[in-house]
């Protein structure tokens, strides 16, 4: 008997026309070359955790074609945070697939063809995220290995490039973020993070769509700093700093030149931040199931089955980055209702589907019935919407 299997999609609202999609290219983009390397003084009580990646497949160091910065950690009080390790495989296509939580000791390669164990930790999603929009030459690829570590570094012993990392990357909100704003503005800073309080008489914004955006599931970002005068015009409009992306460089400075606010006193060291990112990482194809000789799923299960979907179910860190993925869960129902023996079979492009899918089932209701299911396999899309707000047909398998 062939397995049966049940389809189900999970969606988000519309993402803004601004960040529609558009022909795109894989050649990598520069990282953060418009940086400096002064040190500044500040609160010895903040630290900022720096990371660092190293990439091994078969045990022989290997550098993606593109990848983007990860985001800096802060802490208030010194402590070694634990390294991230994250194992994975690499396709034909140079994206990475398989991405699974690792512990950090020995090496434990990648292997897709065993069913994923899913931990109660924590999954470090924004690393996965990440990972699965890097790309990779000379796939495929197997026994590959990230392991991401951070490095304390006191905010007084922080470079140019630390900070704007922090204010682009990371992007919280906070006394932190104005100290660190207040800092990348320069000597004698008095405006901040963005127009000093002041109020705008014109807003420009850049225009996203233009020029070579990331690849997909790729993002970018760039700083700007400049003055304003007393009649509230934009002066010495400079690129701080950026991920590379020359043209969201050109359009962020266009725009801050053309905002103008209420006539003032005098800014100086104004910075902001713009970020963008690239079209929407489809996922990888969905495999077809084998037939299981030990299923018993009577064909109305997917009728019977209530499950509790919402948008704000589609892990974060990928819908920032807009990376669609795909579990495939295997379970029981019981003829009261209730589901168990819950196994993850594979998921794509990241352990963090499954891991949410997991939970959806679990949590799953059905009618009562004389007669329960044994091995039902679920296949669970976690789709975006298009441009327009449209999302594709949802196929049941």
């Amino acid at each position: 008997m062939r397995a049966a299997l049940i389809g189900l999609g999970l969606t988000l609202p519309p993402y803004p026309a601004l960040a529609a999609a558009s022909g795109q290219t894989l050649e990598p983009l520069q990282v953060s070359p418009v940086r400096e390397g002064r040190l500044f003084s500040a609160e010895p009580a903040s630290l900022l955790q720096i990371p660092m990646t190293e990439i091994a497949c078969d045990g022989r160091p290997i550098q993606p074609l593109y990848a983007d910065d990860l985001a800096i950690g802060v802490a208030r009080n010194a402590y070694d945070r634990a390294a991230v390790v994250l194992t994975f495989s690499v396709d034909a296509q140079g994206r990475a697939r398989d991405i699974r939580g690792a512990p950090a000791g020995p090496d434990a390669p990648s292997n897709p063809g065993v069913p994923i164990f899913i931990p109660r930790i924590g999954q470090a999603e924004d690393e996965q995220a990440a990972l699965a929009a890097w790309r990779f030459q000379g796939g495929p690829r197997v026994d590959c290995r990230a392991t991401i570590r951070y490095s304390n570094r006191p905010l007084d012993a922080a470079t140019t490039d630390d900070l704007l990392r922090y204010f682009a990357v990371t992007r919280t909100r906070g006394a932190l973020r104005e100290i660190v704003a207040k800092r990348l503005g320069g000597p004698g800073a008095d405006c901040g993070d963005g127009r000093g309080d002041r109020a705008p008489r014109t807003i420009s914004v850049p225009d996203f769509t233009i020029g070579r955006r990331p690849p997909p599931g790729g993002r970018s970002w760039t700083v700007v700093r400049w003055n304003v005068d007393a009649a509230g015009r934009a002066t010495d409009v400079e690129t701080l700093g950026s991920s590379g992306d020359v043209d969201l460089d050109g359009e962020a400075r266009r725009a801050i030149s053309e905002t103008v606010l209420r006539p003032g006193a005098p800014l100086t060291g104004c910075v902001f931040n713009f970020n963008r990112i690239g079209d929407t990482l489809t996922a990888p194809d969905m495999p077809a199931q084998a037939t299981d000789p030990q299923q018993s799923c009577p064909a109305d299960v997917s009728e019977r089955l209530r499950l509790t979907i919402a948008p704000e179910r589609f892990p974060p860190a990928f819908a920032k980055r807009r990376i669609e993925g795909w579990a495939l869960v295997r379970f029981d129902l019981a003829t009261w209702g209730q589901t168990g023996a819950i196994e993850v079979i594979d998921a794509q492009p990241s352990a963090v589907f499954g891991e949410d899918a997991r939970r959806l089932v679990a949590s799953a209701r059905a009618e009562p019935a004389l007669t329960g299911a044994v091995r039902c396999v679920l296949p669970i899309r976690y789709r975006l919407p298009d441009a327009n707000g449209t999302v594709a047909d949802l196929a049941t398998d």
